[in-house]
């Protein structure tokens, strides 16, 4: 069908019927299923058939679909049969500048950065997301969270409506965040009001718009302070770290399909870091309703275009470079380039050296925070453990007593004589233990009213701790747990967390289908399971047998490690203008390489800082030990690539060469762009469904896998839409499923 009505296009030599316009570019003969060649005049608005411009179109397929029925009949088919082939499949889209590097004409003149088709407002585009418009600023945030929270949850269909109505308003609540707390970080960087030598968490901007609450600080220029950047961590929340952790684990242990929705305080919070500032967006997790019933259901559009036209945060890039001519704009960064690379080097040696200094004097050991999601999986261990150990004594219940053969009527004389004999030593006992039991019996009923008194006092402090909802699911996990006290319960889980999580973690990796291929990727592994990232350490130790785990683990741990360190020069920096040197002096310094012949001192010395810094970072912060060969291990372009995504960096596409100690100039580092945090708002069911999935795959179970795979990639379609990150997890998972069963023609679908 492709072959038979796809247009032969070729370039026209045919003279305008009108007087050609600056717009008009040149003009391209088409022919449609074998008929006459149709010219069409390509302008800078876009299409239409020579000497009839009002038929003008922004695209060349929709106006053959205007002009041409045949064409618009075999176009309608194909999208048809495509979308039949598999009801899952998706349709290609624009592509979007939202990569860590920028398109090659961008490196002629970095001050300017065209729009790209899809993202140009002269052609209908923009950067994606809704918001843009102020439509939404006032809109009431905490009301409809807390509404959200109230809806009804009890059966999965109820839920996958709940569901979707909180993502499309999640989504647009992080839209608008996002939007607003990049203006207000633009606007303090214009005023340049605030140094970055300010004390630790000063609020320099705070303003109210709505119910939206932003708060924008200066990040301090020191590496080794751990920063709370965490959309549920104490700082955002109000706490103390023993505070936050109680809070977290009963939230996990209580946890059920609403967990999310109806945590409105982490629900309402979007952090933003961008160019050296942090600001966080909240929403007041608390509701006035005045004594009025809680409404049932909210009012939310759905996302255009099928959430296709997602915000794409590189389009609200900060350029580093001042506007000018292309020529003169190449020249000046290449002069400048060499001129200001001293003083920038200086500047990340001083960071370096303070920060590594500051670190090494810190303590190795730190309070152990606790993630929710580590108590739903617990708690989820602890059941399938009680499962397994009732099926097992089900089944020595249901054993069969042997058969002794070659004995015949002598076999059973024995049964008669044993039993007998176990009935007499029986008798003798019970009157030799007559008057123990007694005794006992006292003991045991004094035990039972004290037990049962603990257990009154334990069930009245957890019903002040936990609403009634959240103490009968803990009581009825038939865990045990509403027996223990909040401390005993986070002793408990730390145990659980090395001794078992850890480990199955690492099992889980052993299948090469669901191992992670990335930090965020590795990250997500880690975090669904309640795991940390600074257990990254232990992860290696345990995964011995697999070194295409550890080696993403140690790349992930030096990543994290640079990061601290870029991040704490940007924030080092006070004018925007010297922010492109110094980030290029300190990626020189991170991932350029001196020279072993006639190398200059200060390079070789900023060169053994970096490792100082990383051998420090990741015994303090990983509590692993660096090794100096890992040196040669390590693939820098692969470092480079997650330090962009985690710092907001976007750079010059050309062949870095790292083997030289300075790979990176000014001129190569075109802009910042922001990264933001938030709860990951999805399904719940959908998430099960697909855990299922795995754990059925790595028993062998391929028609469960299956089955759950696509029951899961359904209900996130229906929740998330077919674009979002989380369907296309569950696309590939199911790809992987298919593989497995041979069926080769939906893996390609």
């Amino acid at each position: 069908m492709i072959i038979e009505f796809s247009p032969d296009i070729r370039r026209s030599t045919r003279p305008f019927l009108e007087d050609k316009t600056e717009d008009d570019l040149f003009q391209i003969d088409v022919r449609v299923c074998s008929g006459k060649p149709m010219t069409i005049v390509a302008s800078r608005k876009g299409f239409y058939p020579a000497g009839k411009r009002l038929l003008l179109s922004h695209s060349l397929v929709s106006l053959l679909q205007q002009i041409s029925r045949v064409f618009d009949s075999a176009y309608k088919a194909l999208m048809k049969a495509f979308t039949e082939h598999n009801k899952f499949g998706n349709l290609p889209y624009g592509f979007r500048a939202n990569t860590w590097v920028v398109p090659p004409v961008i490196a002629d003149n970095p001050s300017h950065f065209p729009p790209l088709p899809i993202e140009d407002e002269n052609w209908g585009g923009n950067g994606g997301g809704q918001g843009r418009d102020g439509k939404h600023d006032h809109r009431q945030w905490a009301k409809e969270f807390s509404i959200l929270a109230a809806m009804p949850c009890k059966t999965a269909e109820e839920r996958q409506i709940r569901d979707r109505k909180a993502f499309l308003l999640h989504s647009l609540f992080v839209d608008v965040s996002v939007f607003k707390a990049v203006a207000a970080i633009k606007h303090l960087m214009e005023s340049n009001k605030c140094s970055p030598n300010g004390p630790n968490g000063t609020v320099f901007h705070e303003e109210r718009i709505g119910d939206l609450i932003i708060r924008v600080t200066r990040d301090v220029p020191d590496a080794s302070m751990k920063l709370d950047g965490k959309n549920d961590g104490g700082q955002v929340l109000g706490m103390s770290k023993e505070e936050l952790s109680q809070r977290n684990l009963l939230k996990g242990i209580t946890a059920d399909e609403s967990a999310t929705v109806h945590d409105t305080s982490t629900l309402g919070v979007v952090i933003v870091r961008h160019c050296g500032y942090t600001a966080v967006v909240k929403v007041p997790a608390k509701v006035n309703w005045e004594g009025n019933p809680i409404p049932q259901d909210i009012d939310i559009e759905d996302q255009p275009e099928g959430g296709a036209n997602a915000l794409n945060v590189n389009s609200l890039r900060m350029l580093l470079h001042k506007s000018s001519t292309p020529q003169a704009s190449v020249q000046r960064l290449q002069s400048g380039d060499f001129e200001d690379s001293h003083s920038a080097r200086c500047l990340v040696r001083n960071v370096l050296e303070e920060s590594l200094m500051k670190l090494q004097g810190e303590a190795t050991k730190h309070a152990r925070s606790i993630r929710w999601e580590l108590g739903a999986c617990w708690v989820q261990h602890l059941q399938n453990q009680a499962s397994g150990k009732t099926e097992s004594k089900k089944t020595e219940e249901t054993k069969v007593e042997p058969a002794v053969k070659g004995l015949g009527k002598q076999g059973g004389l024995l049964k008669e004589i044993k039993k007998k004999i176990d009935d007499r030593s029986g008798k003798a006992e019970q009157g030799k233990d007559a008057t123990l039991t007694n005794s006992l019996d006292m003991n045991k009923k004094l035990d039972a009213s004290h037990l049962e008194k603990q257990d009154e006092e334990k069930e009245m402090m957890w019903r002040k701790l936990l609403p009634e909802a959240a103490y009968l699911r803990l009581k009825e996990s038939e865990t045990g747990l509403h027996l223990k006290s909040p401390e005993e319960l986070i002793e408990m889980a730390h145990k659980y967390y090395a001794d078992t999580a850890l480990p199955k973690l690492v099992a889980d990796f052993g299948s090469l289908e669901l191992s992670p291929v990335d930090g965020r990727t590795l990250t997500d592994f880690m975090h669904t399971r309640g795991l940390q990232m600074c257990s990254l350490g232990r992860v290696v130790e345990l995964a011995d047998k697999l070194p295409h785990v550890q080696s993403l683990c140690i790349h992930e741990m030096v990543v994290r490690a640079y990061k601290h360190i870029l991040q704490a020069v940007v924030a080092a920096v006070d004018n925007i203008a010297d922010l492109a040197g110094s980030i290029a002096s300190c990626l020189n310094i991170l991932l350029g390489t001196p020279s072993t012949e006639n190398s200059d001192a200060h390079i070789s010395d900023d060169d053994n800082l970096k490792w100082k810094w990383v051998e420090t970072f990741l015994l303090k912060r990983f509590g692993w030990q660096w090794k100096y060969e890992n040196c040669q291990d390590l693939r820098k372009f692969s470092i480079l690539r997650g330090l962009c995504h985690k710092v907001g960096l976007e750079l010059v596409p050309r062949d870095y060469d790292m083997d030289i100690a300075s790979p990176f100039r000014k001129s190569d580092i075109i802009s910042m762009v922001p990264v933001y945090k938030h709860v990951a708002c999805s399904s719940a069911d959908g998430r099960t469904l697909l855990e299922s999935s795995k754990t059925s795959l790595d028993k062998g179970k391929l028609e469960d896998a299956v089955n759950y795979g696509t029951k899961a990639l359904s209900k996130l379609v229906a929740v998330c839409g077919p674009y979002h990150r989380m369907t296309a997890g569950a696309y590939s998972l199911l790809a992987v499923v298919l593989y497995h069963t041979g069926d080769f023609n939906q893996v390609g679908a």
